[in-house]
């Protein structure tokens, strides 16, 4: 969950809150809605995974389920959906791999395990996580949580400039950041 707020002389003020699980997301948005529009904040953004209590076909279902009982008088709740897992947009961040390791490049991941990071739908992937697990692999890496080093890794220009052109949900959390920095 991500909620922001104008405060003092900074000009913005984003708290993260770790929900404790995806299943956690929703509860914790509504149990904090009501205090968070006290207190000034401005936005809500919950992130969650779709995996592995949903499937592809259910995103639906999902979305509509996470706005049920929202209250649309208090500030705006916007729920980002990471298909099928946040991992699917680490893999589709193909620069970071040789950072990784130099043993780790999109060459080496196909030859190895069969997909394109560079070209491919990630979010068609039924287990992400393990996917970049194995990529890590071939360096002799592991993936682990929290994501601290994979996230220390990612080339953030190609994130906000192309490849949230190529990944639905994270150009809508990327356009929701915008609006509140803008």
């Amino acid at each position: 969950m991500v909620a922001a707020k104008p405060v003092g002389g900074e000009k913005y003020y984003v708290l993260l809150v770790d929900c404790g699980g995806d299943h956690q997301v929703k509860p914790r948005i509504y149990e904090q809605h009501e205090y968070l529009t006290r207190a000034g904040y401005t936005k809500i953004i919950g992130l969650r995974d779709v995996r592995p209590n949903f499937t592809y076909e259910q995103i639906p279902k999902l979305e509509r389920d996470l706005k049920k009982y929202i209250k649309t008088s208090l500030i705006p709740v916007e729920f980002v959906l990471a298909v099928m897992e946040i991992e699917a947009w680490f893999l589709a961040e193909f620069n970071h791999f040789p950072k990784i390791d130099p043993l780790v490049t999109v060459s080496t991941i196909k030859a190895t395990l069969g997909f394109d990071p560079e070209s491919a739908d990630l979010q068609l992937r039924d287990t992400p996580r393990d996917d970049l697990e194995r990529s890590y692999m071939i360096g002799g890496k592991n993936y682990e949580k929290p994501a601290y080093t994979t996230i220390a890794c990612l080339d953030y220009s190609y994130i906000y400039l192309e490849l949230q052109h190529k990944v639905a949900y994270l150009k809508r959390l990327v356009a929701s950041i915008d609006e509140f920095l803008i």
